[in-house]
């Protein structure tokens, strides 16, 4: 455009010049022509007469007539050409005065933005607090919430300490309307978020998964988590983050193999009650999102473990007579720690039931193992075999602690018994740092330690073979915090216990260096 007005403006100032040019050129001739009549002498006609034959044909007059006739050709288009020439400087002069674009909705997406990120920081802790930025917020209801996409969640499994865990993690608006939001305003601006698990395998059987401990149950002993948050319009995930988390141990499925599960968040109002997982009054729902995961579960489901229960507890019955009777003698206080678990585990849980029947069958469980053991045909390979196929791994914790009360029964723990334990805690398939935790519990009570010889001492930390010696140490360094933080004791059985394990853990760190 610049070049097109440049060249208009050449054309125009040439004009001129030209016109200019025409007139100075005749004004010059006419002057020149009367200093020549003063300066030359008068003629005669005739003299006249052979002078202009004698003179050029282009003269100046000519020459100006041509221009003016050239500048009669252009006249007619100079009114056009200002007139195009003043609808272009208009145009730009638009161009320039356009308002520059409205970043208000940037700026403010940008604030929005902001605002959310700061929120999710502030919030490690999974909750979400009131801020100075949220009245701030309040005033930008322009906000495109279509910006962001709405509330999904994904299931992460993570190790957190020495627990495996299912995270349920959120990213994204919560999506609550301006109306859901004014409805919060009457509880103090919070709402209920609740976390029900389903096994939908089969799609015609939408099973709830069962919870037994607390606090990842509900009044019908569902699986279940919740939490009251603080809410409102435009709140948001910015990142994965964890709403809830449950214990691997405790996501059982009906039954074992490739199951498929259901993860469902719902967000309710705080008063909102839910019966087999689904909310009660559809009033109360705000909104809800979920999410599936494939889980192949190789233990048992709690149906499995229903019909295995019987099976189980008499291999577990088993397994303690194994350490009664791991010196080769009947160690009677052990049997005694096996009847209690018995009546505790098996006859009072079923007491509404008939329990001669399970007395009996008990009773004579006790001495065939017993002739068992005594003759050497007792397997225990195969007993902790089945026990591995046929119960969950909390049911093995509760076998291992009852392997520990009979170890511990008679006040004494045997370097018989302490291989015994270690070597059934590793085919149970536990995890070897809870194992000496109990163990640790177990040791605490208990008198006299034997200490036959130095591969006695290393069995009490259960050393296995595998390990370094800097593995070695940095258990020994465990074991020693841990028992010098019992020599402080109120009681003086555990005090005189902890100094003796205080004194071989430092024998032990020695040796290696440690």
């Amino acid at each position: 455009m610049k070049l097109l007005i440049s060249l208009l403006f050449s054309i125009i100032i040439l004009s001129s010049n030209l016109y200019g040019s025409d007139n100075s050129r005749d004004n010059f001739i006419k002057k020149s022509n009367e200093n020549t009549q003063e300066i030359i002498p008068k003629l005669s006609n005739e003299q006249l007469q052979v002078l202009i034959k004698k003179l050029p044909r282009e003269n100046s007059v000519t020459q100006s007539n041509a221009s003016e006739d050239w500048f009669k050709k252009l006249r007619p288009f100079i009114v056009p050409l200002i007139i195009v020439l003043y609808l272009i400087f208009r145009t730009d002069n638009k161009t320039e005065d356009k308002p520059k674009k409205n970043t208000k909705t940037k700026s403010t997406r940008s604030r929005t933005e902001e605002f959310i990120k700061k929120h999710n920081e502030d919030n490690k802790n999974n909750e979400i607090t009131e801020t100075k930025e949220d009245k701030e917020y309040e005033d930008e209801w322009n906000y495109d919430q279509d910006e962001l996409e709405q509330l999904r969640i994904k299931i992460e499994e993570q190790q957190v300490e020495n627990s495996k865990v299912y995270d349920v993690e959120a990213i994204g608006m919560l999506g609550f309307t301006q109306d859901q939001v004014d409805q919060t305003k009457l509880e103090n601006e919070e709402a209920k978020f609740t976390c029900y698990v389903f096994d939908v395998t089969d799609e015609n059987n939408e099973i709830a998964l069962q919870g037994l401990t607390d606090p990842y149950r509900d009044d019908k002993f569902l699986l279940q988590s919740n939490r009251n948050m603080k809410v409102g319009f435009g709140y948001a995930y910015n990142i994965w983050t964890p709403m809830f988390r449950f214990p691997v141990s405790l996501v059982i499925p009906p039954n074992r193999g490739k199951r498929k599960l259901k993860f469902v968040v719902s967000a309710t109002k705080l008063k909102a009650e839910f019966e087999n997982g689904k909310i009660k009054n559809k009033k109360d729902l705000y909104f809800d999102v979920e999410t599936l995961f494939d889980l192949n579960f190789e233990e048992p489901g709690y149906l499995d473990a229903e019909q295995y229960e019987g099976d189980i507890n008499e291999k577990i019955v088993q397994l303690g007579m194994a350490v009664a009777y791991s010196e080769k003698k009947i160690n009677t206080a052990g049997i005694e720690a096996i009847k209690n678990w018995i009546n505790t585990e098996i006859i009072w849980k079923n007491y509404f039931e008939d329990s001669t029947d399970q007395k009996i069958k008990y009773s004579f469980l006790l001495k065939n193992t017993l002739e068992l053991l005594k003759n050497n045909k007792l397997s225990l390979s195969e007993i902790v075999k089945e026990i591995n196929y046929k119960s969950s791994v909390s049911k093995r914790y509760d076998a291992m602690n009852l392997l520990l009360n009979i170890a511990g029964s008679d006040d004494r723990l045997s370097k018989e018994e302490d291989k015994l334990l270690n070597n059934t805690a590793r085919a149970l398939e536990l995890d070897l740092s809870r194992f000496q935790q109990m163990k640790t519990s177990t040791i605490a009570n208990i008198e006299t330690i034997e200490e036959s010889d130095e591969d006695s001492e290393e069995t009490i930390f259960n050393f296995s073979k595998d390990m370094t010696d800097s593995d070695k140490c940095k258990k020994l360094r465990e074991e020693y915090t841990r028992w010098n933080r019992q020599t402080n004791n109120s009681s003086e059985k555990i005090r005189n216990q902890a100094r003796k394990m205080v004194e071989l853990t430092a024998n032990l760190r020695k040796k290696y260096n440690c």
